[in-house]
């Protein structure tokens, strides 16, 4: 049976692990889907449904003239004025935040959330992932987003950043960020995620540059 058209998604996890593997991906490819190692890829359930519709052949016979016109048609997707907005936004929430760590650690707490959300938005955009379908398919998951930005070869931002997120993400999505500082202490260290946030916006402006 003849292989379908690849959707964007699959072809946007294919894109990133051939950047993350380099000349010889196909071959990396092939080892984790043997080994079941796929799982642990960013973008695993596009991988592993490759592996299930197209298999190793598929794989073997795949072009690279496919994968670099994709590449091209989601660059050509970028707004660099959009992508500028989003990070001057990033940084004046973070700011707001460092500003307001001692005396309003929720509203800073929720400032940084913005923060992280613009600025992985901001990365996202500039590896071709529109604002209209970060809207609808991100919205305000801090996790997804940061799990998205990795895939598409994001690295150097703060290890602590990840648990932030984690934190962040669920309080964040629901409006309910003032409740995790009623009544009880800061679920984390507000004055160490301004900073962890400040080193994210650094390396983003970095690799966006």
């Amino acid at each position: 049976m003849m292989m379908r058209d690849l959707h964007d998604e699959e072809l946007r996890a294919l894109l990133a692990f051939r950047q993350r593997h380099g000349r010889c991906w196909k071959t990396a490819l092939l080892l984790r889907w043997s080994a079941g190692t796929d799982a642990d890829e960013p973008g695993s359930a596009h991988l592993r449904h490759l592996r299930n519709i197209g298999g190793p052949r598929w794989l073997l016979g795949l072009s690279a003239a496919t994968l670099d016109d994709a590449a091209r048609r989601f660059a050509g997707n970028v707004d660099p004025v959009l992508i500028d907005i989003f990070m001057e936004n990033a940084t004046g929430f973070a700011r707001g935040a460092s500003a307001s760590v001692g005396i309003a650690p929720a509203s800073a707490a929720h400032s940084l959330a913005i923060a992280i959300e613009l600025s992985l938005k901001a990365y996202l955009m500039k590896a071709g992932y529109a604002d209209d379908w970060n809207r609808v398919h991100i919205r305000h998951d801090l996790k997804k987003a940061l799990a998205l930005a990795v895939a598409t070869g994001l690295s150097g931002f703060p290890p602590e950043l990840p648990q932030l997120a984690a934190i962040l993400s669920p309080a964040y999505g629901r409006h309910q960020i003032d409740a995790m500082f009623r009544g009880r202490a800061s679920p984390f260290d507000v004055t160490d995620a301004s900073l962890c946030v400040d080193r994210l916006l650094a390396v983003i402006r970095a690799q966006i540059a």
